[in-house]
């Protein structure tokens, strides 16, 4: 604390109290002077100094220098001003700004210590604010970066998907060109057995098979446009498509044991699409349901429509359910991936959910699947209502 920020009545006090002290404690000595007394008022005279500055410090001195005189060195307790005295007081008085002059030095010092420590914590400070920012900074560029990294590995991920898909592409394009030849006969055999006396329950079945042939050789033909072109715009009856689909696999469900039950809501609204395209998905499917079931299993299929809301459009919502086997947690969130597959070596090929997943971009629907192992899965397709491809989208998505 320096003097000026002390009060001046303490100060002043504090001089008069010091003197008094060492005139009492003199007092207690010899009665005629000796160098203790002088050392007593010394003491005063320093200690007033200090603590009140130069002001207090005469104020000791003169007190001081009076009662030597008055008290020790005059004999009949008067005041006589003569060399003596002003030697003495001269004295006091040298001490008194020695010590005030030490002492507001040592003040100077200090409080310039204080204020170069009170620097060097605001330079700290400042410092490591500067750090703080600098490590934030860092933090955030550490953060982009390895944000970018993931959108790097994301594209090149989707690039060796699509590489994969182009693989695909090319290698249904040769299976087309080989295939068409033994279906164009099958179809003529079976055109052939027509022209034949049949029984009616025959007949029903020979059609079965020219329909299916026929659209074998559509799917075929056609594959590459409809999974990676724009649908084409016809007009779905969901119901129906579900049904159809059910007849085609009924033999299926009768040889695996496996019950089916549906819930069709009846009003749904129309779709636009490519209703052979979807029966693609919907076998792929229900094939999966099956195959994952064990006999005597149970297969839901359910159908709704789904309302607008901030995060969708209208549509329709199709729900697969079986009891099956379930899809183990680490294969669940790499089941669209190409060429990987639940069922056993030799039965799989790990295109299914691929194919039906491109299908349904193409109709900018979506396909999720949840499972657990033991319980069996859900396969939840969703289909917007309210959007009509253009003619242009449907030209490039006809055969």
């Amino acid at each position: 604390m320096l003097t000026d920020n002390r009060s001046p009545l303490l100060r002043y006090t504090i001089a008069v109290a010091s003197v008094a002290l060492a005139l009492s404690l003199a007092s207690l000595l010899s009665a005629t002077a000796d160098p203790s007394h002088f050392t007593l008022f010394f003491a005063a005279v320093m200690l007033s100094s200090w603590y009140g500055g130069l002001g207090a410090g005469l104020l000791a001195t003169v007190l001081s220098a009076l009662s030597l005189d008055y008290f020790f060195i005059s004999r009949t307790h008067s005041l006589v001003f003569n060399w003596s005295a002003l030697l003495r007081l001269g004295v006091f008085l040298l001490v008194a700004l020695v010590t005030s002059s030490l002492t507001a030095a040592r003040k100077r010092a200090e409080e310039a210590l204080r204020k170069a420590h009170a620097e060097l914590e605001g330079r700290v400070q400042e410092r490591t604010s500067e750090l703080a920012q600098a490590n934030e900074s860092l933090r955030a560029e550490i953060s982009e970066r390895k944000r970018a990294e993931r959108e790097l590995w994301d594209v090149q991920r989707q690039m060796g998907r699509v590489e994969r898909l182009a693989a695909l592409g090319r290698m249904t394009a040769t299976i087309a060109h080989e295939l068409g030849t033994p279906l164009n006969s099958v179809l003529g055999y079976t055109q052939l057995l027509a022209q034949e006396p049949l029984s009616g329950d025959a007949r029903r079945r020979l059609t079965i098979i020219e329909t299916q042939v026929r659209r074998m050789e559509d799917i075929i033909q056609n594959y590459l446009s409809h999974t990676r072109g724009s649908p084409r715009n016809n007009r779905i009856a969901i119901n129906e498509l579900v049904e159809e689909t059910l007849v085609m696999l009924n033999p299926v469900f009768q040889q695996h044991g496996v019950t089916v039950t549906t819930t069709l809501d009846k009003s749904l609204p129309t779709l636009w699409g490519d209703g052979d395209s979807l029966q693609r998905v919907l076998i792929n499917v229900l094939d999966n349901a099956v195959t994952a079931s064990k006999e005597g299993g149970l297969l839901q299929i359910a159908a709704h429509a789904s309302a607008s809301s901030e995060s969708k459009v209208p549509g329709v919502i199709i729900e697969i359910t079986d009891n099956g086997a379930g899809i183990p947690p680490e294969l669940l969130p790499k089941i669209f991936d190409l060429f990987v597959t639940t069922k056993p070596s030799g039965k799989g090929t790990g295109l299914g959910l691929v194919v039906c997943q491109e299908i349904l971009k193409a109709h900018r629907g979506t396909i999720d699947i949840k499972s657990e192992v033991g319980q069996g899965t859900c396969v939840r397709i969703f289909l917007p209502t309210n959007e009509r491809f253009s003619d242009a989208a449907a030209v490039e998505g006809t055969p």
